[in-house]
C-alpha cells in the first residue's frame, strides 16, 4: 500500500484493513468486502463491497481493489453509497456448464452444489457422454445481488454496524 494512503487511513483512525471474499458452493466469489477498522475504539470506519457478476471472470484482485475504492470513498466522505437493490434492474440468464469425471466431483455436486442450484433455476441438463457427466444449467443474473443484498445495504457504508458473523468474530477477536 502506498505511503500516502496509509497516512491518510491513519489521519482517519484506521490501523487494520481486513479484506475477505463470500462464496458459495456454486460461485466462486459472490462478493469482496474491504473494512477499514480502528482496533483500539473496536470500530469499522468504513466498508466496502465489490459484488461479482455470474457473466463476469473472477479476478481477485479487481474485486479486491473495487471493495477498497467503497470503503475510502466512504470513509473519505463520511456517507453511504451504492444501495444494492434487486428491484428496478434488468435481469437475464447466465448458462454456465460444469463437467464431472471424478467420484470426488459427482459427491461434491450432489451434496454442495446441487441443492443450491435448485433453490434458483429449474432449467438443469444433465448429459451423461461416457467419460463423465456435463452439467447445464442457467443462473439468474440477480443471484449475486440478492445473496450480498442479505448481508449489506450499501457498496459503501460509513461506520456500519457489522453484518455477519465474519465480521462480528473479527472485531470480536481484536
Amino acid at each position: 500500500m502506498e505511503e500516502s494512503v496509509k497516512k491518510l487511513l491513519e489521519k482517519h483512525g484506521v490501523d487494520k484493513v481486513f479484506i475477505y471474499t463470500k462464496r458459495t458452493p456454486l460461485l466462486q466469489n459472490v462478493y469482496t468486502t474491504c473494512l477499514f477498522i480502528n482496533t483500539t475504539t473496536k470500530q469499522i470506519e468504513a466498508r466496502g463491497v465489490a459484488i461479482c457478476s455470474v457473466g463476469d471472470v473472477y479476478i481477485k484482485g479487481k474485486g479486491k481493489s473495487k471493495a477498497f475504492g467503497r470503503a475510502m470513498k466512504a470513509l473519505l466522505n463520511r456517507d453511504n453509497n451504492y444501495r444494492i437493490k434487486t428491484r428496478n434492474r434488468h435481469t437475464f440468464l447466465v448458462r454456465k456448464e460444469m463437467k464431472i469425471k471424478k467420484a470426488e466431483d459427482r459427491v461434491n455436486f450432489r451434496d454442495n452444489i446441487l441443492p443450491e442450484l435448485k433453490t434458483i433455476t429449474k432449467n438443469i441438463k444433465i448429459e451423461d457422454h461416457g467419460t463423465g457427466k456435463l452439467i447445464r444449467f442457467d443462473i439468474p443474473s440477480l443471484y449475486p445481488i440478492q445473496l450480498a443484498n442479505k448481508d449489506f445495504k450499501y457498496k459503501s457504508q460509513f461506520r456500519p454496524k457489522p453484518a455477519g458473523a465474519i465480521e462480528v468474530n473479527y472485531i470480536n477477536s481484536l
